[in-house]
């Protein structure tokens, strides 16, 4: 039997796991192609001395079914009671807000709140960008309370120039209403995850463990590579060129950045999308806990940092017991100035001393989000258009398709994708598979 070529673009999950599942059947020959010197991408983590630590915060949660198995079948999960916060107005409340909390914290925020329920139905607006479409779902109070800065930090746009779809996607909430019957019915788990789950030594071990299913399957990785060409003829990818050397792979999967992608293929619709880059400042403590949270979100603009998290409260394996490291991520340029601000600020929230501080460092991401401006879509579309044309070509992915995926979903992707690839399924059936993908929710 002669093995069909595989090619997969991308060492992030949703390539290491397209891997996972191809690799098994006896039909293809399959390799992973990584510009990196490791694997895993934003998803993974690395090894800091005594410490195994994550890029931000990661936790293993689904809606979708089967997916907690697949993923219990590479590596031993352990479960995580979920607790998070979000700091207003020197406040700590649960996430996601809890009318009732305000209500006690800070009454007249609630007041003008309870106003904007009675107002709502004369101040709706078009639904047309981020703020609009938050404004009309949760009223101006509640909007400026959570929303409007934490988009000004994270994307570091005016949120009338966002996207409507980036709300859409991105907040499970449905509005004012399902926050108050959430209180009324005691309700949240449509809204907020009550349990995680979690490797024992960190999403490194994920991707290890993913690694070596694929090669113990036959498959190859190949790191620190450079793809110069794709080339297409007769609506099918003929060929590439890896490290200099041509391959043709009878199937080409891609999970990298669209950009990326459009200047490989020399592509005259090049989309010219928006990508924000994520810092992450991690402090060694000298303590053994430093938050009772796994995570606080900082909405608030005078906060330099959108996010607080710390590494101990995913797995106790991950660091040692007299010790602890949090993570805080900002979209924010760090010089040393803006490092000392960050520390007052920490120190402020009540999350650290700077005496305790043992040690500090960042890690970046250059493109941790896809930035989803107004008119995004008439640069993205005709592109996945054309790649979706191509009858061996498929597009995966966070990166891959400029979609908000969370882990559970970049799985699923992928577990589709095998599904379409090992069933010599249509180009046609593949875009009813995008449209499923459409329906995914975020669930925090």
């Amino acid at each position: 039997m002669i093995k069909k070529n595989v090619v997969i673009l991308g060492a992030g999950i949703s390539g290491l796991t397209a891997a996972y599942y191809l690799s098994q059947s006896e039909k293809f020959n399959v390799s992973v192609i990584e510009k990196e010197k490791s694997a895993g991408g934003s998803a993974s983590g690395f090894r800091h001395k005594d410490f195994i630590l994550d890029y931000g915060p990661h936790k293993i949660y689904t809606e979708l079914p089967g997916i907690i198995h697949e993923i219990g079948k590479v590596t031993p999960l352990i479960k995580i009671k979920k607790r998070n916060s979000i700091y207003i107005k020197g406040n700590y409340f649960d996430f996601p807000l809890k009318i009732s909390q305000v209500a006690v914290k800070i009454p007249f925020v609630a007041f003008n709140a309870g106003l904007d329920i009675l107002f709502k139905p004369f101040t709706k607006r078009k639904d047309d960008s981020y703020e609009n479409y938050l404004l009309n779902r949760f009223g101006r109070t509640l909007y400026g309370l959570s929303f409007r800065d934490y988009a000004l930090k994270v994307w570091n746009s005016n949120p009338q120039d966002l996207d409507r779809e980036l709300a859409r996607r991105r907040v499970a909430i449905s509005g004012i209403f399902q926050l108050i019957k959430s209180v009324i019915f005691k309700d949240n788990k449509k809204i907020s995850a009550e349990y995680f789950y979690y490797p024992p030594n960190g999403m490194i071990q994920l991707i290890d463990l993913l690694m070596k299913e694929i090669r113990k399957n036959g498959g190859k990785i190949m790191l620190n590579a450079d793809v110069s060409e794709i080339s297409v003829r007769n609506k099918t990818v003929d060929h590439m060129l890896v490290n200099g050397k041509k391959i043709r792979p009878d199937y080409l999967i891609s999970t990298i950045p669209l950009d990326s992608l459009a200047s490989i293929m020399r592509s005259k619709l090049n989309p010219r999308l928006a990508y924000q880059r994520l810092n992450i400042l991690y402090f060694i403590l000298n303590r053994q806990r430093a938050l009772k949270d796994c995570w606080v979100f900082f909405p608030e603009k005078e906060f330099i940092f959108q996010r607080v998290s710390e590494q101990k409260a995913f797995s106790p394996y991950t660091s040692p017991a007299d010790r602890t490291a949090i993570m805080v991520e900002t979209t924010r340029e760090v010089n040393q100035e803006l490092e000392n601000k960050i520390i007052m600020q920490l120190e402020k929230a009540g999350i650290l001393k700077k005496e305790e501080i043992d040690e500090h460092f960042i890690k970046s991401i250059e493109k941790a989000y896809p930035l989803y401006k107004k008119g995004f879509a008439e640069q993205l579309n005709p592109f996945v258009d054309y790649i979706d044309s191509l009858d061996n070509f498929y597009l995966l992915g966070r990166q891959g398709l400029f979609n908000y995926n969370n882990m559970d979903q970049c799985w699923d992707m992928a577990l589709k994708v095998s599904e379409q690839i090992k069933e010599g399924k249509t180009k046609e059936d593949w875009a009813l598979t995008k449209k499923y993908f459409d329906s995914y929710r975020i669930v925090d």
